[in-house]
């Protein structure tokens, strides 16, 4: 069966039905990368990208030597993805109305006051990120401390205090948010990645006005995934 373009979330999408209509029960042991790219068609990264959205959305899990399997707890899981109703969504678009204006311009302030320490922080957080692979919550934390780290380069402490004050929420709606966009037929842990290495790379050439546009255009598609999946 061959697929076309966003092949990954087909694939993902099929394999989440499967587990949701118990044909792939808790504890059972997912076709390898091989059989898989085989059955579907694709290329193996398709796959691996496919089962990495899986993963982030708490239904399978990796053991080393033995394969990918669907998690005890899938059940529980496919009851919280459904669970995201319209109050969740309003709580969610409402913080990202607040985290573009507040995180927009912290962005472009910190492209022109970060100092040397700042720089070698996100660095390490966004290489970091990108040494995650597929644990989803040890992405989210630097995915966290990476905002929170670009406000504290603004140095203006009442834009830092801002954000501290919103960041327990933003644990929370953060967690929510990636998952939707993992969920988005244009997410995926890799595009997420990217973006918040373009934010970087702005800021770290002290450009503001790419760094504002860069964060705000994350934050946008972050919103648009959240509607295509809760509207």
């Amino acid at each position: 069966m061959s697929l076309i373009k966003k092949s990954y979330q087909i694939v993902a999408e099929d394999l989440q039905k499967m587990i949701e209509e118990g044909m792939l029960k808790p504890g059972a042991r997912i076709k390898t990368i091989d059989k898989l790219a085989e059955q579907y068609g694709v290329g193996k990264s398709t796959i691996r990208e496919a089962l990495s959205q899986l993963k982030a959305r708490g239904l399978v899990e990796s053991r080393q030597g033995e394969g990918t399997f669907v998690k005890s707890d899938a059940t529980a899981a496919l009851k919280k993805l459904s669970t995201l109703t319209v109050s969740n969504h309003q709580e969610l678009t409402h913080l990202l109305q607040v985290r573009k204006i507040i995180e927009t311009g912290c962005a472009e302030i910190a492209a022109l006051a970060h100092d040397e320490k700042d720089e070698a922080m996100l660095r390490e957080i966004v290489n970091n990120m990108a040494l995650c692979g597929d644990n989803e919550e040890m992405s989210r934390i630097y995915d966290i401390q990476f905002h929170m780290a670009i406000a504290r380069a603004t140095k203006n402490p009442f834009l830092n205090n801002m954000m501290e004050s919103i960041s327990e929420v933003m644990n929370y709606t953060i967690r929510d948010s990636r998952n939707l966009w993992l969920y988005s037929k244009d997410g995926s842990a890799s595009r997420l990645y990217q973006e918040h290495m373009e934010i970087f790379e702005a800021i770290r050439s002290r450009d503001p006005k790419k760094a504002r546009r860069m964060l705000e255009r994350h934050l946008t598609r972050v919103e648009k995934a959240l509607e295509a999946n809760l509207l």
